[in-house]
């Protein structure tokens, strides 16, 4: 299992070195880039990729979570097969969390299985998305329901790519960065608190060394559990909620991370409910979301009991009507609750949100 490498203004050198030491070597590559970065990395990827001689094509394309749809996947799968790609192939994703999930799962399903390696390039990413060889595409009933694990051969988080990133998106990756910080401990949850929202936004040493421990938390858990078959759930921390909440406002009105924000309020909230965790927590992710410029409420009115029990058992590790829930006690310590009736989590979102 390959671990990112996190670096500042060394991606050319990372890229030359990563597709040398591919080996067997790529008879061709095939690079899925988010159109908004294809004019600035477009020079820099050819000047990579030039000296090797061998194919490659750049497909640029709109990374918006509306793309993350087998009929993209389709029409990506079929531009790879006029390209000519074989199972010696490698297939290079440069963009944020929806062109690695779509690159990922393009390379797990191409022929029964290519290789792939990826460029993060929004925080989400670095942090979350890119990292730990999950794919995955939606459906209308939910997030990532069609999927697969496939690890990359590289990973490779330069963040000086991040300084054109947008308002909202940095948000986005605050907020799975926060996830993070609450598995990891009470250190990475401090340096959140104490650091000037500002220095949070902006490439920096300090930036690349907070990224990279989020990184490396992720990925210590993922080694140890690759498949999520145990500890890895713990990942999962706000996404229960938070997934049933993007896909009822739909990703334009509410984010990913800015769900995965309002998922960890109300997973803080029932572990409070149920004095598992340690007090204040609720107050404290609360006042993190608010100085991160994550939303605190639901966008608009929240959906009928009904429907959130129905969306809420979409989420991948329900089973038999009853679900899996990722508890905080304190930041590095979470618990993880087994068959919970889905009527407990329907209340906890009524209670935070409605």
């Amino acid at each position: 299992m390959k671990w990112p490498v996190y670096t500042q203004g060394e991606l050319a050198r990372l890229l030359k070195n990563a597709v040398a030491e591919l080996d067997p070597a790529p008879s061709s590559i095939l690079v899925l880039i988010d159109q908004n970065l294809h004019q600035q990395l477009e020079p820099l990827v050819q000047s990579c990729l030039d000296p090797y001689g061998m194919p490659y094509r750049l497909i640029g394309f709109e990374a918006f979570e509306r793309h993350k749809s087998l009929a993209h996947l389709e029409e990506l799968a079929r531009l790879a097969v006029r390209f000519g790609t074989d199972r010696a192939s490698v297939i290079l994703a440069i963009g944020g969390g929806v062109t690695s999930d779509l690159g990922g799962l393009l390379a797990a399903v191409l022929l029964r299985g290519i290789r792939w390696g990826a460029i993060p390039t929004s925080l989400l990413a670095m942090v979350d998305a890119a990292l730990g060889g999950k794919t995955a595409v939606d459906l209308p009933e939910g997030k990532n329901l069609i999927g697969a694990f496939h690890q990359p051969d590289f990973i490779l988080c330069d963040i000086d790519t991040l300084a054109s990133l947008p308002h909202r998106e940095w948000s986005c990756g605050l907020g799975e960065l926060l996830k993070t910080a609450l598995i990891s401990g009470p250190e990475m949850l401090a340096t959140l608190e104490q650091t000037d929202a500002q220095d949070l936004r902006q490439p920096s040493p300090f930036l690349l060394d907070l990224v990279a421990e989020a990184g490396q938390t992720k990925m210590r858990i993922v080694e140890e559990d690759p498949m999520e078959s145990g500890i890895r759930k713990v990942l999962n921390l706000g996404h229960t909620f938070g997934h049933a909440l993007e896909t009822a406002a739909g990703h334009q009105d509410l984010a990913h991370g800015e769900a995965v924000g309002l998922g960890l309020l109300c997973a803080c909230h029932l572990a409070e409910e149920m004095e598992v965790a340690e007090e204040a927590l609720t107050r404290r992710v609360d006042a993190l979301l608010r100085k991160l410029s994550l939303p605190r409420q639901y966008p608009g009115e929240l959906p009928g009991p009904d429907r959130l029990r129905t969306l809420l058992l979409r989420d991948k590790k329900a089973e038999s009507g009853r679900l899996d829930l990722v508890l905080p006690v304190k930041p590095g310590q979470c618990i993880l609750l087994r068959k919970v009736d889905p009527v407990l989590a329907v209340t906890t979102l009524r209670e935070v949100l409605a």
